[in-house]
């Protein structure tokens, strides 16, 4: 049996390409960055793609350069798969009947409620200054009623008292 001898051709591009793939796939993930995870994960394809073209032809090691052609192409999906769900969400978003329309009436609706509720208030302050004149009102008949009884009532003490002056005098003239 021939054994056949496996070079390292291809090794150097499989590697970077593998890197490159996980790097896209971290990059997609992440969120913001699934344009560069896009350029990161078809540069890794490429990369492993040759690598792999030349392990074939001088009978290397496939395995890492299937590995970061694998892991590239995932990656690329990825972003590809975020650039499209974000792409129709903006197009949505900017055809007039999404959520930034949506927005506006609930702007206008909070604007009806503030009106409301000023109305509301202003009817209430206007039954609060009512309820102030009449307290008011009150308290100034209750002051005159005080101030009568008070009057009167030094008057019942003051002929009370000239009562028991004139009977006391009485008494001391007939001693």
């Amino acid at each position: 049996m021939d054994e056949q001898v496996k070079t390292n051709a291809g090794q150097g591009l499989g590697i970077a390409g593998l890197v490159l793939g996980i790097l896209s796939v971290i990059l997609a993930i992440m969120g913001c960055t699934f344009l560069i995870a896009l350029v990161f994960g078809a540069v890794g394809v490429i990369l492993s793609a040759v690598g792999l073209s030349q392990a074939k032809r001088s009978n290397g090691a496939k395995g890492i350069n299937m590995g970061g052609l694998v892991v590239s192409i995932i990656g690329v999906l990825m972003a590809l798969t975020i650039t499209v769900f974000l792409g129709s969400f903006i197009k949505k978003a900017n055809d007039g009947n999404y959520w930034w329309n949506k927005l506006e009436q609930f702007e206008n609706v909070s604007e009806e409620i503030d009106k409301e509720i000023e109305k509301e208030l202003g009817y209430e302050e206007d039954k609060m200054e009512d309820l102030e004149k009449k307290m008011e009102e009150l308290e100034g008949e209750i002051k005159d009623t005080v101030k009568e009884e008070v009057e009167k009532a030094k008057k019942e003490a003051d002929e009370s008292i000239k009562k028991a002056e004139e009977e006391l005098d009485k008494l001391k003239d007939e001693q």
